[in-house]
Order: structure tokens, then C-alpha cells, then sequence
């Protein structure tokens, strides 16, 4: 059980990320309005959650304009492979039933990876965070089981816009603050030689055209397991909506009838126990198949341990 003083604090990192989580641009003075904490605790606070937030990212929707793939293959010395793919985004490597993982907005030879095998090599859909609404396990379990019925309606995420209608200036600011748009503006203005007026501009735009998110993991990126799933579902919207009840954030994408969902653990316990939950989501008829991968390494945050859960038991598909 945290200790009384570790409790407030996670309790103030929570307040000030569902605030985030609503509006990524707020003013850290809004914030200490919204949520009854001084200035100064709100700075101290976002200070310390350098370490359990990171974000909010802006994903990009599918468009005629712009499109990424998918790529999951088996590779030998998958962190080597790792370091060439280190320009792309969401590059993980791992084991599993494949051993490296990205996207790209390019189509990747991978011929030149040494790939043994290509899992599956797909137009991506739009990324998702999920929104963390407790911080509690056994809480957001009895919240997952109790969605535990198959929908009558088939769903898939895969939702997309006509155009980006972007210039030149609008790409630049989203390759400079596509991973935080909570970066300091001026710098970046300075370096780019551009008005903030279209700065301004381009925020404006930037939710129509994009996901804004930050990931929440409260206890510290670098203490949790992470894992990637890939469902073959004909429940899509079902599944990401239970799955993303999990007390920190999960990502999810969604490749025609596959989702990536890349979940985050602490203990062995939270382990067995969501590794039975997806067996019981696959007797109720949520998707067809599944195949997973422990992560070892990712450009966004790397883990400090790497477990192979159930490896005599776990039979994917």
C-alpha cells in the first residue's frame, strides 16, 4: 500500500492529467484553477511527472495527403535492427511472436532488415490513447469484467479525413512538437524563423486534422511491463473501449480487421490476471485471433524488466 504522502502526490499527478488529458494546451495557471492546487504546486507537480507522463503526442489521421504503415517482423538481433529504424515512430523490439515493430510514412524495404518473416505489413489507422480513469487495478477490473458481453454490432477504427489541408510551416511544427506539444514555443519559432501568429494558426487546426494525448503511467514509465497485442477483431471499438480501462495508458491502432494494443503492467500478479482476462475475452467471441510481444526496447520509453509471461502456456491464435 503507497504511503500517505506518496498517495497525495499520485493523487495530484492525477488531477493535473485528466486536465491535460481534456485540453493539452492548458495554462498551468487554468490547471491550478480547475483543481484547487496553488501555482506553485502545480509547477513542483509537472516538474516531478517528467517520469510518469509523456506527451501529449499528436497522431496524425489517415488521410489522402498522409499515410503510415505498419510493419511486424521476426528478425534476428532485433536491437540492432532497432537502431536503424530509430527515425521512424512507435519502433519497439522485443519477443514474441515477432521481434521488431514500427511505423513509418515511407514503405520500408525489409528485405534490408534481414527479415525472416513479416508478421503483417498494413496501411495504419489512427493511433488512440486511452483515457486513464483510475489508478487502481482491482478497480478497473471489476469495470473490464463488468463489460465482458459482445456487442449485437460489428465495429473497426479506421477513421479518416479527406486532406490535411496543411502549408509548408504547419509540417514544420508538427515534426518539432509532435511528440510534446507542451514544448516551449519560442525556441522552436526562433529556429524556424516563423511568426507566432502561425503558430496560433496551425493549434487552431491541429484537433481537426489529429489525436492530441498524453500517456499516464502513474507509478513511473521505466516500472512497468509493457506488451503489444495484435487482435484480429471484428469488435474493435469493443475492445479498445475495455481494454482501455487498464490503470494506465494504452495504445491502440487498428490495421483493416487487426488492432495493435500496447498494454502496461506492474506485477506478475496484474499479469496472470490480464493475460486470463483476454482468454475470457476470446471464449466471448471479441476476435478471432491474437498474437503478442514482451517489449525489450522502444524509442519512447524502455522498460527496466523484460518477462516472457506463460511461455510453456500461451498459445497465440
Amino acid at each position: 500500500m503507497a504511503q500517505p504522502s506518496a498517495k497525495k502526490k499520485l493523487e495530484k499527478h492525477f488531477k493535473i492529467y485528466e486536465q491535460i488529458y481534456e485540453n493539452p494546451f492548458i495554462l498551468r495557471s487554468e490547471i491550478g484553477e480547475n483543481t484547487g492546487l496553488s501555482h506553485r504546486t502545480v509547477t513542483r507537480c509537472l516538474d516531478e511527472m517528467s517520469t510518469v507522463i509523456y506527451g501529449p503526442v499528436i497522431c496524425l489521421k489517415p488521410a489522402l495527403n498522409y499515410r503510415e504503415y505498419a510493419y511486424f517482423l521476426h528478425v534476428d538481433n532485433p536491437l540492432s535492427k532497432y537502431e536503424q529504424l530509430f527515425g521512424n515512430s512507435l519502433v519497439t523490439a522485443g519477443l514474441g511472436r515477432w521481434s521488431l515493430s514500427f511505423t513509418s510514412e515511407k514503405l520500408i524495404d525489409t528485405s534490408q532488415l534481414e527479415c525472416k518473416e513479416c508478421i503483417l505489413k498494413k496501411v495504419k489507422g489512427e493511433t488512440f490513447f486511452s483515457k486513464v480513469t483510475t489508478v487502481d487495478w482491482d478497480e478497473s477490473m471489476i469495470k473490464m469484467h463488468s463489460m465482458l458481453h459482445l456487442p449485437q454490432e460489428k465495429s473497426v477504427l479506421n477513421e479518416k479525413i479527406p486532406l490535411i489541408p496543411w502549408q509548408r510551416w504547419d509540417w514544420a511544427f508538427y515534426r518539432k512538437f509532435r511528440n510534446n506539444v507542451r514544448a516551449p514555443v519560442d525556441p522552436v519559432l526562433e529556429e524556424l524563423g516563423i511568426s507566432r501568429k502561425w503558430y496560433r494558426r496551425w493549434v487552431s487546426s491541429l484537433f481537426d486534422v489529429a489525436n492530441v494525448q498524453p500517456a499516464f503511467y502513474p507509478v513511473g514509465m521505466d516500472k512497468y511491463h509493457i506488451f503489444d497485442f495484435l487482435f484480429r477483431s471484428d469488435y474493435q471499438k469493443s475492445l479498445v473501449e475495455i481494454l482501455g480501462m487498464l490503470p494506465s495508458t494504452s495504445l491502440f491502432f487498428s490495421m483493416d480487421e487487426y488492432v495493435l494494443a500496447r498494454l502496461s503492467i506492474l506485477s506478475n500478479r496484474e499479469m496472470q490476471q490480464l493475460f486470463t482476462f483476454i482468454y475470457k475475452m476470446k471464449r466471448e467471441g471479441f476476435f478471432a485471433d491474437v498474437y503478442f510481444m514482451t517489449i525489450a526496447q522502444s524509442k519512447e520509453r524502455i522498460p527496466k524488466r523484460v518477462t516472457i509471461p506463460f511461455r510453456k502456456h500461451w498459445r497465440p491464435g
